[in-house]
C-alpha cells in the first residue's frame, strides 16, 4: 500500500507548468459522474497489447476516437449512452489469418467505422448492457469489435463510494465461489488512494489524481484439473471535479495464465462537448436494446449485434449473477447435485481459453 502514498506526478496530458496543486477540501472530495441527457463528450482510446508464450511474442495495438452522447436516465438514474467509433487504426499480427494486414485493416475498418454502441453507465461509472459482437462477423473481425468493446468500457472509471480525504486510502476485497470445488473461484483486492488535487491554469478546470492497484486471481476447476489466471494492474486516474466526469486513465495489465503472460497498456482521454440537441429518448425508463450499427450501411447493412440475456454465458455483461450452481461461471455457495453424483460435471470447455484477447477487467 505504500507505494500509493506518494504523490505522483500528472499524467502527461498535463503540462506540469500549468498545473497548481490544491488543497483537498477538509470534507473531503467525493467522485460522482454528471451524464445528463444530451450531453457529449469525445474520446480518444489506445491500447496496446503484447503477448508471450514460450519464447514467442505477439504485438497487437489498436486506437480509435468515440462520441459519447447520453440519450437518457432510466428510473435509477442510470444513464443509456449511444457511443459513436471513428478513426479505427488496427495494427495486428493475427497467425493464420487467410489475408494480408493491410486488407484486414481495411476490412475491418469499413466493417466498425461509424459503429455505433448503446449501453448504460451508473452515476459511480460503473457500465453494464453492453452488447456482444454480432455472430455473422468472421472470427478476425469479431476480434477488433470485443477489443473496441473493451476499451470503449475500460474507458471508465468506477469512482469510491465514500467522500476521500486529503491522503486517502481505501481498500476492498472480494471472494466468490467455492475454493476446491467445480466452477470458478475469484479472489480479488482493489487499493487506492488519492494522490492529490489541481487546477490546469491554462486548461482551466480542476481535478483529482487517484492511484489504484488490483490483485486478481481466478482459478477455474473442472473435472479435468484446475487452470489460474493471475491479473496485476496499476491504474492513474484524472477525475474532473467541477464538471464532474473522468478526464484521463491510463492503465497497465499484466496477465499470466500457464506459460502465457499478456501485458496491456491503457489510455483513455475524454473532453465534454456541447449538449445535444436529441431529446432523451427513455421515457418511462424502459431502454431501447443495446445495439450497434455497421457505419457503412450500404456494403453492409445494419449490423445488429447479439443479445446475451442469460448471465451464465461466456458472454454476458451485466449485474446479475449465474445461478445454476451447474454452470463453470457460478460462483455461489450452492453445490451442483448433478456433479456430485456423477451425473454431469462442469464442462473442460468453460476453462478459460489461451489466447490473445486478455480483458482488462
Amino acid at each position: 500500500m505504500a507505494a500509493l502514498l506518494f504523490v505522483a506526478p500528472p499524467m502527461s496530458g498535463c503540462k506540469k507548468a500549468n498545473l497548481v496543486e490544491l488543497e483537498v477540501p477538509a470534507s473531503g472530495v467525493e467522485l460522482r459522474y454528471d451524464l445528463q441527457p444530451g450531453a457529449t463528450f469525445d474520446g480518444k482510446i489506445l491500447r496496446r497489447e503484447t503477448l508471450s508464450s514460450r519464447g514467442q511474442q505477439l504485438n497487437r495495438s489498436l486506437s480509435f476516437t468515440v462520441q459519447l452522447v447520453v440519450r437518457g436516465l432510466d428510473e435509477k438514474g442510470n444513464a443509456l449512452v449511444a457511443a459513436t467509433i471513428a478513426n479505427i487504426d488496427i495494427d495486428w499480427v493475427v497467425p493464420g489469418m487467410p489475408m494480408s494486414m493491410d486488407e484486414f485493416a481495411q476490412k475491418s475498418k469499413q466493417r466498425l467505422e461509424g459503429a455505433t454502441i448503446r449501453f448504460f453507465v451508473e452515476p459511480s461509472g460503473r457500465v453494464f448492457d453492453v452488447p456482444s459482437a454480432p455472430p455473422e462477423l468472421s472470427d478476425p473481425e469479431a476480434q477488433v469489435l470485443d477489443s473496441v468493446l473493451e476499451g470503449l468500457t475500460s474507458a471508465f472509471f468506477v469512482v469510491p463510494e465514500e467522500k476521500l480525504a486529503g491522503g486517502g486510502t481505501w481498500e476492498n476485497s472480494d471472494t466468490r465461489g467455492r475454493e476446491g470445488k467445480l466452477g470458478k473461484y475469484i479472489v480479488e483486492t482493489n487499493r487506492g488512494a488519492l494522490e492529490g488535487m489541481f487546477e490546469d491554469t491554462e486548461a482551466n478546470f480542476s481535478f483529482a489524481q487517484l492511484g489504484i492497484e488490483r490483485d486478481r486471481t481466478e482459478t477455474t476447476t473442472t473435472k479435468d484439473g484446475s487452470s489460474e489466471i493471475r491479473v496485476r494492474e496499476t491504474t492513474t486516474v484524472q477525475f474532473d471535479t467541477g464538471a464532474n466526469y473522468l478526464r484521463s486513465l491510463e492503465s497497465k495489465m499484466t496477465r499470466t495464465q500457464g506459460p502465457t503472460v499478456t501485458t496491456v497498456r491503457f489510455q483513455a482521454d475524454w473532453e465534454r462537448g456541447a449538449s445535444s440537441p436529441v431529446a432523451a429518448d427513455m421515457g418511462g425508463g424502459d431502454a431501447p436494446p443495446a445495439d450497434a450499427g455497421a457505419g457503412d450501411a450500404a456494403a453492409n447493412g445494419d449490423a445488429s449485434v447479439q443479445r446475451i440475456d442469460d448471465p451464465c454465458s461466456d458472454d454476458y455483461v451485466g449485474p446479475d449473477d449465474c445461478l445454476d450452481p451447474c454452470s463453470v461461471n457460478y460462483m455461489g455457495e450452492e453445490a451442483c447435485e448433478k456433479a456430485e453424483d456423477g451425473a454431469g460435471e462442469a464442462p473442460a470447455e468453460g476453462a478459460p481459453a489461451e489466447d490473445a484477447a486478455a480483458p482488462a477487467e
